[in-house]
């Protein structure tokens, strides 16, 4: 597990905003996308709502890509963001 600092969260959501609100933000194309592959269940396709998301599985996603969603490079988003990301969407609701 990361060790959580204010600035090391600060930067993940940095890099969410960045990277990943134009396709994961409310009413965007890859939440519509996951309304339909969580339809039925009580996961939120909203990942800024989602309270199970964990480091690793993050860390996994981003670097290998899922459904239509694509992997990043680490020219886009390299190690030390990646870490922060995965340390924003895994506890910022749970502050």
């Amino acid at each position: 597990m990361l060790a959580s600092n204010s600035t090391d969260y600060t930067k993940g959501k940095q890099v969410f905003d960045k990277w990943c609100v134009h396709c994961h933000g409310i009413g965007m194309t890859a939440t519509n996308a996951l309304k339909i592959v969580y339809k039925g269940t009580n996961i939120s396709p909203v990942l800024a709502q989602r309270k199970d998301l964990d480091v690793e599985f993050v860390k996994f996603i981003v670097k290998h890509g899922r459904y239509s969603m694509p992997f990043f490079r680490k020219t886009e988003i390299n190690d030390e963001q990646l870490k922060n990301l995965a340390l924003y969407l895994s506890t910022k609701n749970k502050k």
